[in-house]
C-alpha cells in the first residue's frame, strides 16, 4: 500500500527558507541592530532564534519585545488536493516597535519596507525551496497595538505531494 507524502516537506521547505534568509547580512542587520544606521553596524552574530528575532511559529503579540524586530516565520496553509504538486503558502510576519519604524532622522527609510525588500531581494521569484520559484503574492501593514505594528508577507510555493513509500 503507497503512503501519502502530503506533509513531508513542508518541514524541509521552512529549513530552506529559513537558510536563505539567515544568509542576507542586510536582512539581520535590519532586524537586530535598531540604530539609525543599522547597516554600518558590526555583523550579526547572534543566533535570531535564540534571541527570539525570528520565531517558528504563528504571531504571538505576548512575547513581543519594545527592543526588537521579531518575525515570525511558518506555514500558514496548503492546497493538497492537486499531485503531484500541492500549492503551500508561507507567512512572514514583520512586527517592529513604533519607537524602531523609521531608519534615521525626518523619516529616512522604513525599516518594515527595507527588511521585506531585503526578503524579496532573497526569495521572490527565485527556486529557493518547493520545485519551482517561490513567489511573494502578498503584503499587508497591520496594527498590533498602540506599541507595534508590522506586515504580513504571503509567500506562495509548489512542493511534492507524490504518494509512495517513505
Amino acid at each position: 500500500m503507497e503512503k501519502s507524502c502530503k506533509f513531508k516537506h513542508i518541514e524541509n521547505n521552512l529549513i530552506k527558507l529559513l537558510e536563505v534568509l539567515l544568509s542576507n547580512e542586510n536582512l539581520k542587520k535590519y532586524i537586530y541592530h535598531l540604530s539609525d544606521d543599522p547597516l554600518n553596524q558590526p555583523t550579526v552574530e547572534a543566533d535570531l532564534l535564540e534571541t527570539n528575532n525570528i520565531i517558528l511559529n504563528l504571531f504571538d503579540s505576548e512575547i513581543l519585545d519594545e527592543q526588537r524586530v521579531t518575525l515570525f516565520i511558518n506555514p500558514l496553509e496548503g492546497d493538497l488536493r492537486s499531485q503531484p504538486l500541492s500549492d503551500l503558502t508561507f507567512t512572514i510576519d514583520i512586527v517592529i516597535p513604533y519607537k524602531k519604524w523609521i531608519i534615521g532622522e525626518f523619516g529616512g527609510q522604513l525599516r518594515v519596507f527595507r527588511i521585506a525588500d531585503e526578503i524579496a531581494k532573497e526569495i521572490d521569484q527565485k527556486n529557493v525551496m518547493g520545485i519551482g520559484d517561490t513567489e511573494i503574492v502578498r503584503f499587508r501593514l497591520f496594527k498590533v497595538n498602540s506599541d507595534y505594528s508590522g506586515m504580513t508577507l504571503w509567500i506562495k510555493v509548489n512542493s511534492s505531494t507524490l504518494k509512495g513509500a517513505r
